[in-house]
């Protein structure tokens, strides 16, 4: 007799839970009639979740209708220049936009006679329809507010609306793709200010995919791979920029010559750069690529050769300084190696007619790269450390350890 009355009791108390919630979702719509959508929102979380009202289209109805008319009014204020919250706004036409494509499907849903009757269907279409360009002004209003993450879901509705199969056929028609791609790039910043740079790179694919073709959109995708150590990709974006923007920025071929390089197509990376060479023979960043092909290649002296005429070309181009700087020292360590076992006399007759010489030579071009680009010139120092180490010259060892 405990047992079922301890049952029972269960059972009233989950009833009157459950009425509870019903009611609530009642207040809740009058609240949100009344301007009161804070409160709204307060009387309707417990409902989200209680299985009766869980499972009915009111409560997100009632939810997402409130969230639409709060940001109308919203946007009501700030059309006529007084003070309005953007970042509640933006995120009550987000949410709401949730809440009414889950309603859609429950409002789809058979009653306890088997028939269909949906009570809110057409007034969730004509919402949703209705606001579908507001998700663009709300994004707007959130990166002004510098809410990355509301501005990025905000677009993300915005994009994704269209070929939502909740909606099917009552989905809002889709922005034009020259439009839809720098909505798509505008995302792909909002991301790059949260610091996920996979976000990011992925919205700006999908914008170049649609038709973006600005180079910075290009730019950022390439440098945002090479963050995440994806050179596969890297490499594919410097293909597609430079067909569009080759002439305007010389890393595309650079990287195009490195994916080459590391797949060991050293051929057709030496025809891409004759063929560059010839188009362009006055830049001196195609020579230091060459240099780079070459050395990879063994070919060191044609390697010293093409830093040097990069060099002749633009004095300014911190790289090839330090390239040259770089394989001369080389040189010299392979020298001095190839003589270190030799008797006192010759091997420092060799030290000082041909290797000290050569790392006096080094030390001009990298002294050269670190003046020109000294916030990019960790390796240029260990160079210069260890040649003036070997110099025996204290002075300017010292200067370079206090860097």
């Amino acid at each position: 007799m405990k047992k079922k009355l301890f049952f029972g009791l269960c059972v009233a108390a989950a009833t009157v839970t459950g009425t509870a919630q019903v009611n609530a979702v009642k207040e809740a719509e009058r609240a949100a009639k009344d301007g009161n959508y804070k409160a709204a929102m307060e009387l309707l979380q417990p409902a989200f979740t209680n299985e009766e009202t869980a499972n009915d289209a009111k409560t997100w109805f009632v939810a997402g209708k409130a969230g639409f008319d709060f940001y109308d009014n919203q946007y009501a204020l700030k059309s006529i220049g007084k003070e309005a919250d953007a970042k509640a706004m933006g995120a009550a036409l987000i949410n709401s936009y949730g809440y009414l494509t889950k309603a859609l499907p429950l409002d789809s849903l058979p009653n306890e006679k088997g028939k269909i009757k949906p009570r809110f269907s057409k007034e969730i279409v004509k919402l949703i329809q209705s606001h579908y360009n507001d998700f663009n002004n709300a994004a707007i209003f959130m990166w002004e507010a510098q809410d990355w993450q509301g501005a990025y879901d905000a677009w993300n509705v915005l994009i994704n609306a269209p070929s939502d199969p909740v909606l099917g056929a009552n989905a809002p028609k889709a922005y034009a793709d020259s439009t839809l791609a720098e909505i798509i790039y505008n995302q792909g910043l909002a991301a790059w200010q949260m610091d996920s740079l996979s976000m990011s790179l992925a919205c700006f694919e999908k914008a170049i995919e649609k038709g973006y073709s600005k180079k910075q959109v290009f730019d950022y995708a390439i440098n945002h791979a090479a963050q995440l150590r994806d050179n596969e990709k890297v490499y594919q974006l410097a293909e597609q920029a430079y067909k569009l923007h080759g002439s305007e920025n010389p890393l595309y071929l650079q990287l195009m010559i490195n994916g080459r390089i590391e797949h060991e197509q050293y051929d057709e990376a030496r025809q891409m750069l004759d063929d560059a060479i010839v188009a362009n023979p006055d830049d001196a960043q195609l020579y230091y690529v060459k240099g780079i092909l070459e050395e990879s290649q063994k070919n060191n002296e044609e390697a010293y050769k093409m830093y040097e005429i990069a060099i002749e070309k633009n004095p300014e181009l911190a790289q090839a300084q330090y390239a040259l700087g770089r394989a001369i020292c080389t040189k010299a360590y392979k020298i001095n190696d190839e003589a270190v076992n030799m008797p006192n006399t010759e091997y420092q007759k060799i030290r000082e007619g041909k290797v000290n010489p050569l790392f006096r030579e080094a030390a001009e071009h990298l002294e050269r790269a670190l003046e020109i680009d000294p916030d990019n010139s960790h390796d240029v120092r260990v160079y210069l450390k260890n040649i003036y180490y070997n110099l025996g010259d204290d002075a300017n060892l010292k200067r370079i350890e206090n860097y």
